[in-house]
Order: C-alpha cells, then sequence, then structure tokens
C-alpha cells in the first residue's frame, strides 16, 4: 500500500478515496478481452446489439435488472410484435409495462432467439436503445474496462476459474445469493456486516436506511445548497432519495473512505428481503475506481484489478 490519493467527483459534491490491501498472488493471463464497438453513454456503459441482423443499437449493461428492455421508438422501426404485459420490479416500485418479442439478439458472446423484452420511452434509457438484464446476460461475464474511455466485453463464462492477470478476486458469492442471475456478495462498512449487490446499470451508489444508520453516514449538501437527490426507474418514474457520505467501505481487502451515496428505503430492497438489514446497490461510480472490474454472472464472482499507481487511504 501507500503511494497517491485517489478520488472522483460525485453528484456534484463530495470525493471517494480509495485504500487497497491486495494478497501478494498473482492470477492467470487471459486473452486481452476485445472493446471493439463499446462506447460509453452519460456515465452508463453501453454494449453494441445487434436486434435481427439489423443494428448496431446502444443497450446499457445493467447487472442488477432482472429484465431487459427495449426503447418504444425501436420497437415501431423494426415493426416488432406486441408481446402482451408483464409485472416488471425496478428500483421504486412493481410496475406494469408491455413487452415485445425479438428472433436474435446479440452482442459479444451473447446470442439469445426469442428474447422477449420490456417496451419503455426512451426517456427512461437515459436515450438509449435499450438495456440488457440478467435474464439474457446470467450465463455470461461481463468484463468493465476503465483505461481511457470506459468499456464493456460481453464474454463466455470460463468453465474453470480464470481471472485476470494482476486482479483480485473479491468475493465468490453461494448459489443462494446469485437469486435471478443478480449478484450479491458480503461487504463490510466499518466493523458493521453489510450485503451489496453489483449494479452496473446504476451511475450512484444506492443505501438502505439500515445501513446508513448503523454504518455511521451523515448528510451531504452539494454546493447548491441540496441534500437530497433523485433515481429513476426506465418505465420514468421518479422518487427522491437523501444525499449522504458513508464513512467507510470494504470490499475484501479493498477499503473505500467517504463515499458519496444516495439513501433510500426503495423497493428492491424489500423484494430481495434485504429492508431490514445492511445493504447497498454497488454502482459505477464505486467500480470505476479501478482499472479493470469482472463480474462472472455464471460463477457468481467478482474481480477488481487496482491501477498501477498506489493508493493512499483517504482523510
Amino acid at each position: 500500500m501507500a503511494g497517491a490519493n485517489l478520488t472522483r467527483r460525485m453528484m456534484g459534491a463530495g470525493g471517494l478515496a480509495a485504500a487497497l490491501a491486495l494478497p501478494g498472488f498473482a492470477r492467470s493471463q487471459d486473452p486481452a478481452p476485445s472493446f471493439t464497438n463499446q462506447n460509453q453513454h452519460r456515465g452508463l456503459l453501453t454494449a453494441a446489439v445487434m436486434i435481427n441482423d439489423r443494428g448496431p443499437y446502444a443497450f446499457a449493461i445493467d447487472s442488477a435488472a432482472n429484465t431487459s428492455v427495449i426503447a418504444q421508438d425501436l420497437v415501431v422501426g423494426l415493426g416488432l410484435p406486441d408481446a402482451g404485459e408483464v409485472a416488471m420490479h425496478t428500483l421504486i416500485a412493481e410496475e406494469r409495462a408491455g413487452t415485445t418479442r425479438v428472433a436474435r439478439l446479440r452482442t459479444g458472446a451473447l446470442d439469445a432467439r426469442e428474447a422477449r423484452l420490456v417496451v419503455s420511452d426512451r426517456g427512461g434509457l437515459e436515450g438509449l436503445d435499450g438495456l440488457l438484464g440478467t435474464d439474457l446476460l446470467r450465463d455470461l461475464r461481463l468484463v468493465l474496462n476503465f483505461r481511457g474511455r470506459a468499456q464493456v466485453n460481453v464474454a463466455r463464462s470460463p468453465r474453470a476459474r480464470r481471472g485476470l492477470a494482476g486482479a483480485q478476486l473479491i468475493a465468490r458469492a453461494p448459489g443462494e445469493q446469485r437469486f435471478n442471475g443478480l449478484l450479491m456478495v458480503e461487504a463490510m462498512a466499518g466493523f458493521l456486516p453489510c450485503k451489496a449487490i453489483v449494479d452496473t446499470g446504476a451511475q450512484a451508489t444506492v443505501i438502505n436506511t439500515a445501513l446508513a444508520q448503523q454504518g455511521g453516514a451523515r448528510p451531504m449538501v452539494q454546493q447548491d445548497g441540496s441534500s437530497r437527490g433523485g433515481v429513476e426507474s426506465v418505465t420514468g418514474r421518479k422518487a427522491l432519495a437523501d444525499l449522504m457520505l458513508l464513512p467507510e467501505l470494504q470490499l475484501g481487502g479493498i477499503r473505500l473512505t467517504q463515499a458519496p451515496v444516495l439513501v433510500g428505503d426503495f423497493h428492491a430492497f424489500d423484494l430481495w428481503g434485504l429492508s431490514d438489514q445492511p445493504a447497498l446497490l454497488l454502482g459505477l461510480d464505486i467500480l470505476s475506481l479501478f482499472q479493470t472490474v469482472v463480474i462472472d454472472l455464471r460463477r457468481g464472482e467478482l474481480l477488481l484489478r487496482p491501477w498501477r499507481a498506489q493508493l493512499a487511504p483517504g482523510r
């Protein structure tokens, strides 16, 4: 350990400092992943998706969504059929939404046939063409690269454990913590154990009230004097959340300090049975502090590769 400080601005105020303690072992080399035609849009990681051999279209990668989504105007433009309504669980509520079906959807190692997608207004998708959830990604491996312009590679999960050189295996979740394809890992807020759901579809990390109270989170005021922020579902439904600073968060041997977070007892925590215990959705604001993040949804593994620069504890 030791060296330089690492900070990241978020929501107009606050910073994030990280100190890393890595075990002295190296992981086997993977072939360098290809990030061709991958991109970033408004802080979200996107993949180039082909639908019925047309495209490519920009879809966000969302490891905490168990339903994939497509923009309404794209459905019309591609002449996709109506596939009825479904109940969709978002961060905020259970909502009714229409669906469509595509004969073939492809990106990277993903090649899905007769995929059913929820239809949403483009506004709820941050202007993107859609998002890919764990209904389609559950058996795959997501390699998030934050060198230069952030990129993502949708790859096959190897049969044998195989990491990236210099990456630390932070967690391997047991089967019950990979419900509906989502990856939930153990974390610590100081000395407080908590559950962390890895959420590549969230720009900001969200924690529940139990974690805020027991983890010693304190209010954060932005430069404009506001102390609240907003969250929005893919259907456009909105809710307010408190802005706070979480003093410490540990993932394996990695310690983060003074992390800006959004706080609220949202529907998703109830759905996952986490309303009464400390829990969080680990967003891209924290994940992007690392050079590479590997989320293996089939194996239930999270690996983090730090930057070469040494990191010092936050003040």
